[in-house]
């Protein structure tokens, strides 16, 4: 039986707790030589700089790592927040695996293998817990081998659901423009040159329109969870295991944005 998030972040503090880290030091290991030639980053590129185009002024970072957990690149367009990236030294060089500076998005996201929200105080150390993290692990397509991660990095204070959709949806996104076996670095349905550099779009568009106007966080989420209906099959409970979120906020988010969803009892009647 997998475990709840919670259970995968006391694993984590465990871990983190045996190694003898320290929660109110933050030592994070940094190095100059970074590959910013790798393959990872190649592939990766038009997708993360088309999600940093959508997200423009907004203070969100999109970071890659390999799968030490090494920063390969980072993008973001709010100063401020940049600033406050570097002072945690969140940026290109910096080691940001588990072992390296405790529980974190990319750390949780490497170790288990799993989409990863690491929210605030589920940090473990103490420095980090001005943010949120998403992290999603990236797989080679040709072997299913973890090549990297991504990871969506906010404030605290930014509300936590929308960051999984759309992390593990661009992390999708990321794999499906890695070269493997034919047909296999290519998400089911997608064209086979993905529209704004790496974007896939979603079949299926809202059947009705939210209250109000959707912030290009929310537009995003909209997108992401409209694509893993459409690969799911309309299958609400598969769409929310795909991205890595409850079925619950699935649920209330298909409601929200005026998607179609069900559940396997409903398509069976």
């Amino acid at each position: 039986m997998a475990l709840s998030r919670r259970e995968r972040i006391r694993a984590s503090w465990s871990r983190c707790a045996e190694r003898g880290l320290a929660v109110d030091f933050l030592r994070v290991p940094f190095s100059d030589d970074v590959d910013t030639d790798s393959r990872l980053v190649h592939y990766a590129a038009p997708v993360l700089a088309a999600l940093r185009s959508s997200l423009a002024n907004e203070p969100v970072a999109v970071l890659l790592s390999d799968r030490s957990g090494l920063v390969l690149r980072r993008e973001c367009d709010d100063p401020a927040f940049l600033k406050a990236l570097d002072d945690v030294v969140l940026a290109p060089g910096a080691t940001y695996s588990e072992e390296a500076v405790g529980t974190n998005g990319f750390g949780l996201a490497l170790a288990d293998d799993r989409v990863s929200l690491v929210a605030s105080r589920d940090h473990y150390n103490h420095s980090l817990r001005d943010y949120i993290c998403a992290g999603v692990p990236i797989h080679d397509p040709a072997d299913g081998a973890t090549v990297g991660a991504l990871s969506l990095t906010v404030w605290s204070r930014t509300p936590t659901d929308l960051l999984s959709a759309l992390a593990t949806q661009t992390a999708m996104n990321i794999e499906a423009r890695l070269p493997g076996r034919a047909g296999a670095g290519r998400l089911p349905g997608a064209p086979e040159t993905p529209p704004d550099h790496g974007r896939v779009l979603p079949k299926q568009r809202p059947s009705q329109q939210p209250r109000h106007r959707l912030t290009r966080i929310e537009a995003l989420e909209r997108d992401a969870i409209a694509g893993a209906l459409a690969r799911a099959g309309g299958d609400a409970g598969d769409a929310a295991a795909d991205l890595g979120m409850s079925r619950a906020t699935v649920y209330r988010r298909i409601k929200y944005y005026g998607l179609k969803g069900v559940g396997k009892d409903q398509q069976s009647r």
